[in-house]
């Protein structure tokens, strides 16, 4: 079934017209947005495909509640972002990890409410109904069933714990402490084997809507599972469920994104590269291009001349430090040309120093300018003012119509990490320094012959996988291939040695390539969990930011201590 609309919110009304059809809930209940109650009709069954829809997109409209959250407690948490005096102290509370009762992001009901309209849909989709043999509501049902889990890992990771349970209830705060409250490792015992049959179903797909290619708003299964297999420290399938994704549907890294980062001058090393990021998103939080529309502060909260999220200082420097690699390759070059400081991808835009109100592209680490984070900046502009006064101060109102969950690098890393902690540092490596594909395994030179002398199937690739370029090349400027002397794994007394060097490289590139999307707490707390010196980590990364680290550090050496309460 393909649909073409102009706008998300046709179909978040017809949604919640069909719900309000079968639900015994008021109106008023149903948007108010405070209300705990979410009572349904046990004989309101989706019969057909135009249920099921409703369903989806309702749910999908759900997720936009908790974008910004995603967004802010993946990365404050972390060691990449940082905040001004200007910050609520809500935001400080999630930047310094001590939090209080009262904190505005610390309320669960809009998570658990998306559960509970999975739970829902789940337990009144018909997945019978076939047509010419094709289960034609299975794939929204593998859907729903892969957002639930996503959203109970968030709970998780934010809060230490999930309530779960399977049944839709009546009243979120009363009902769902009667079900048991899980830790991460509990609740992944529970969620691979409930996604694990509808790892080879068909990917939704409901054609363009709002101008977006509608697969990305549903979370791939086999991610998912690969993600959850790394908590388990299951790493052989973490990498089988991630080589398949890739292969499966076809995703790969080329030199597009590249293209921004050829010039030693840097003169085309501007913040446009992040308009690429849109062919890269695999799944995503949606918002309506409508500027009326409900969409997160994000944009707001860091695109401004007073901004409240910035990066961290020390972030900056590390960026600003870099190695960056240059040849021209397209020309034929089998040299390093040059080697420069500072990664590309650290590039930013910051409030011109001679004309406070416009904005104009520089490095981070440049002097004398206020460094901000422009990774919001995949936006739609709008004439319209009013709205949000203190966004339309750098000249136009600016709001985000996308919040990337997973991208093609987030895959590929993934990967990386996996096979490294499955005992193949120098193939992980690979992924960074020259790319994913048959040539580069086969290669005794790149990859050691014992690490895939077994050839197991999820370090084999066909010719999809030809062009993929590394991931470390797209910030450090062609040539990297050619590098041999700066990055390399150096001569270390043991294979571990050899995996821990080889995943703090693959730490120091998840920051640089996805950094602030949400992920950083999330990518520390999972590697952390890979190590013998669990939470030494954790503790390590984020105490550096504060004004006394050993203290930070005595304080986060405490797991419980992460954690929301």
């Amino acid at each position: 079934m393909k649909i073409r609309t102009n706008n998300i919110r046709a179909f978040i009304y017809i949604f919640l017209v069909s719900l309000l059809a079968i639900s015994s809930t008021s109106c008023e209940d149903m948007l108010d947005t405070e209300s705990t109650d979410y009572a349904f009709d046990r004989e309101g069954n989706l019969k057909n495909p135009n249920d099921s829809l409703y369903s989806v997109m309702g749910i999908l409209s759900q997720l936009q509640k908790i974008g910004e959250r995603y967004v802010l407690l993946g990365e404050l948490r972390g060691d990449l972002m940082a905040l001004t005096d200007k910050a609520s102290v809500s935001l400080k509370e999630i930047s310094q990890l001590q939090f209080t009762a009262d904190n505005e992001y610390a309320d669960k009901v809009d998570y658990y409410s998306i559960i509970n309209n999975c739970n829902y849909a789940i337990a009144r989709m018909d997945t019978t109904l076939t047509n010419y043999q094709d289960k034609i509501m299975l794939p929204e049902f593998a859907a729903i069933k892969t957002i639930r889990a996503w959203t109970y890992l968030q709970i998780a990771q934010i809060f230490g714990t999930a309530y779960y349970y399977t049944e839709p209830i009546l009243n979120l705060e009363t009902s769902m402490q009667q079900y048991p409250a899980l830790n991460m490792e509990q609740l992944i015992d529970k969620l691979i084997p409930d996604l694990l049959p509808y790892i080879d179903v068909r990917p939704l797909d409901y054609g363009s809507i709002d101008g977006w290619n509608s697969r990305c708003f549903f979370i791939p299964v086999r991610m998912l599972l690969g993600d959850m297999y790394l908590y388990q420290n299951n790493y052989t399938q973490a990498a089988v469920m991630y080589h398949d994704l890739m292969e499966k549907q076809y995703y790969t890294l080329n030199k597009i994104y590249c293209t921004f980062w050829d010039d030693r001058n840097r003169s085309s090393a501007t913040t446009e590269h992040t308009s690429t990021y849109i062919g890269e998103i695999m799944s995503m939080i949606a918002y309506s291009t409508d500027a009326r529309d409900y969409h997160t502060s994000l944009f707001r909260l860091s695109y401004n001349a007073r901004p409240v999220l910035v990066p961290e200082e020390s972030f900056v420097e590390k960026m600003n430090a870099s190695m960056y690699f240059f040849s021209d390759i397209n020309k034929g070059s089998t040299k390093i040309d040059a080697y420069l400081s500072g990664d590309l991808r650290g590039v930013a835009k910051s409030p011109s120093v001679s004309s406070p109100g416009s904005f104009g592209p520089l490095a981070f680490g440049t002097t004398g300018v206020k460094n901000i984070i422009v990774k919001y900046s995949r936006a739609i502009t709008s004439s319209e003012s009013g709205w949000d006064p203190e966004n339309e101060e750098v000249g136009m109102l600016y709001y985000p119509i996308a919040i990337p969950i997973y991208r093609i690098p987030h895959l590929y890393l993934r990967y990386a990490e996996a096979v490294n902690r499955a005992g193949k540092p120098s193939l992980a490596f690979a992924v960074l320094k020259h790319g994913l594909r048959q040539e580069v395994v086969d290669s005794a030179t790149i990859v050691n012959p014992a690490e895939v002398a077994a050839k197991e199937t999820y370090i084999q690739f066909n010719s999809t996988f030809d062009s993929n370029i590394p991931t470390a090349m797209r910030g450090r400027g062609q040539g990297v291939n050619l590098d041999k002397t700066e990055y390399v794994i150096p001569a270390l007394p043991t294979r571990e040695d050899s995996i821990l060097f080889v995943e703090d490289c693959i730490l120091d590139e998840l920051a640089a390539e996805t950094s602030f999307e949400g992920n950083r707490f999330f990518d520390l707390l999972r590697i952390s969990h890979h190590r013998s010196n669990h939470p030494e980590l954790m503790a390590d990364k984020v105490s550096v930011r504060f004004p006394d680290p050993a203290a930070a550090k005595a304080r986060l050496m405490t797991i419980d201590n992460w954690y929301m309460k």
